[in-house]
């Protein structure tokens, strides 16, 4: 029993020392690498990337840890240069624990052009986002479609179409 109960108290102060350890984290980032550094995002600036950004934005919450976000990046990739003279914007919210430093190694090793931003814990809390990758689907500042998990390129493609028609359509209206 006693055992068992160090074990435990030992259990904790480890992941108490690797939590600790990795929510430390600079107010901003030290060494900004590559072209197309990750900066930091707070609520309201992720609000008001979502009013101003127009029609359509797709924003993908992702992190450097997580294997489904690593894959779907070459396709949202892609995805961005085909389709940006139409008016499609991508833009990435790192959740990383780490800050941006975590994030902008796998932003320059996949020559991620789109910006991605990091928000970390706060970001993540405030709209309770469970799962990722994450990606909303955005027309004129309005959420109209939440698509949880990795898809493949041909899903991906798909829903930004029928996003980029709609939105053609209604400037065709205006």
């Amino acid at each position: 029993m006693r055992s068992k109960l160090l074990a435990t108290a030992l259990s904790a102060l480890i992941c108490t020392t690797f939590f600790l350890a990795c929510s430390q984290q600079d107010e901003a980032p030290s060494v900004q690498s590559g072209k197309n550094a990750v900066i930091p995002i707070d609520i309201a600036g992720v609000e008001e990337l979502v009013k101003t950004r127009g029609c359509p934005l797709m924003l993908v919450v992702m992190a450097s840890w997580c294997a489904p976000c690593r894959a779907e990046l070459p396709a949202l990739q892609r995805m961005h240069e085909k389709y940006k003279d139409r008016g499609l914007q991508i833009v990435g919210i790192s959740l990383d624990i780490g800050g941006p430093s975590a994030m902008q190694p796998l932003v320059d090793q996949m020559n991620v052009t789109f910006p991605v931003y990091w928000g970390g814990e706060k970001v993540g809390t405030h709209y309770q986002i469970s799962g990722i990758p994450l990606t909303y689907l955005i027309r004129n500042g309005q959420v109209v479609d939440a698509l949880l998990g990795q898809r493949d390129e041909a899903f991906i493609e798909e829903k930004i179409v029928t996003l980029l028609d709609a939105c053609e359509k209604e400037g065709a209206k205006s």
